[in-house]
């Protein structure tokens, strides 16, 4: 999958990218707005009213605990936003001035944990620090009615009960606006894996696609090639010896090889057309079929194999099928050429009942040496792989006569 599949727009606006590609940079501003210049404007204002009192050490010391949890909430918001907006939450509800820490940090906690966490867990943390809002806010009511004798410090001080259910009420604004922006970046997001997904699938079903059209070029590559070499050694043998007989048959063998190199010869020139690209005009010629099976079974004839063909049945309307049976009849005769050569009983069965092609080839032992070439069981397991494409077995041993068997069952209707 190459990256143009994806390809995405630069998302909008010069500050969004900004943002984007700076986030650390944008954490800080946001410490710096929620609290560092609060708690700045806090100690001018306090400087410049006249005749004012001292501000307490300990004032200083507890608005800097706060400034400090809530600055390590913000900065942790997105890894842990459920925590950053509990933290914020809890900061903002404590007494004046360690809420100064949390007042405007909450807002922004509740608002990346939307974007950052799922929906369940953004409305768990608005759960949590509304409710927290109206039960210290409840706690401070119930003291201020309870003991009135409680000295009051003007630099303690707890937010109203007043203000709770409305600042309960405001803290929807950030939940919702960061659900809106997360759920639009989660679907945004899954679109693309999705995309991605598609993509990946097409991709791997083009390289299965070229596997195997590979492997079907192979096949057909050593059905040819394996079939026509070893016609071609079996009667260029026989040629040789009725010539140094002084037979009159040599000629005709060999005009037999040349026919049977040319018909190869087009038979592959034709499989290779489908290599080469569309506009160089391959030469494209018919595939065989059940039909061509007469003038394979002559070709073995002429190489001196006594074959003796057999079909049964209505003829196999289904060109890949038919092709299927063609290459198994081809394998089997040649390996009993190849294999045991001189059988005095070689007999091929193509017979089509009940929504099956059966295909068996059966041979006698040989009565001359193994003359051709050695194999590794290849066109054996190419014939599986072709049988498999139509539900159907192959079958191949040895019989009790010392001979060889083939069996082939395959089902209409599943290629």
């Amino acid at each position: 999958m190459s990256d143009s599949d994806l390809a995405l727009p630069r998302p909008p606006g010069v500050l969004r990218r900004w943002l984007d590609a700076h986030p650390r940079t944008v954490d800080g501003l946001l410490v710096f707005a929620c609290e560092v210049l609060p708690a700045l404007l806090a100690l001018v204002l306090a400087a410049a009213v006249p005749e004012g009192e001292a501000v307490p050490v300990w004032t200083l010391v507890a608005t800097g605990i706060g400034i400090a949890a809530g600055s390590a909430a913000l900065i942790a918001r997105r890894r842990r936003p459920l925590t950053a907006a509990i933290v914020c939450g809890v900061v903002a509800v404590l007494p004046l001035p360690l809420s100064m820490g949390g007042q405007l940090a909450v807002f922004v906690a509740l608002y990346a944990l939307g974007v950052h966490s799922t929906t369940r867990r953004a409305w768990t943390g608005y759960g949590i620090v509304a409710g927290i809002t109206l039960v210290v806010s409840g706690l401070a009511t119930w003291l201020a009615l309870t003991r009135p004798d409680l000295p009051a410090d003007p630099h303690f001080s707890v937010s109203s009960p007043a203000t709770a259910l409305p600042n309960a009420i405001v803290f929807l604004v950030p939940t919702l606006l960061g659900l809106t922006v997360g759920n639009r970046r989660r679907y945004i997001d899954a679109l693309l894996a999705r995309a991605a997904d598609l993509a990946r699938e097409r991709d791997q079903r083009a390289q299965l696609a070229v596997a195997d059209e590979r492997a079907r070029i192979a096949r057909e590559m050593h059905d040819i090639v394996s079939h026509s070499l070893t016609v071609m050694i079996t009667l260029s043998e026989g040629a040789a010896a009725q010539a140094e007989a002084g037979r009159p048959g040599a000629p005709a063998a060999m005009r037999t090889v040349a026919e049977t190199g040319r018909a190869s010869l087009a038979e592959m020139r034709r499989l290779l057309g489908v290599l080469r690209s569309p506009d160089e005009g391959a030469a494209v010629a018919p595939l065989p079929g059940a039909d061509d099976l007469d003038a394979l079974v002559e070709r073995f004839r002429g190489a001196g194999l006594a074959v003796r063909l057999t079909r049964d049945g209505a003829p196999i309307a289904d060109a890949a099928l038919a092709l299927t049976v063609f290459r198994i009849v081809q394998e089997g005769l040649t390996n009993v050429l190849r294999h045991a050569p001189g059988a005095r009983r070689v007999a091929a069965v193509v017979r089509r009942e009940d929504g099956r092609v059966v295909v068996e080839i059966v041979n006698g032992p040989g009565t001359r040496p193994d003359s051709g070439p050695s194999g590794r069981g290849t066109g054996i397991i190419g014939l599986r792989e072709r049988a498999a494409l139509y539900a159907g077995t192959i079958e191949a041993g040895a019989t009790a006569d010392g001979g060889w068997r083939l069996h082939a069952e395959l089902r209409e209707g599943q290629g």
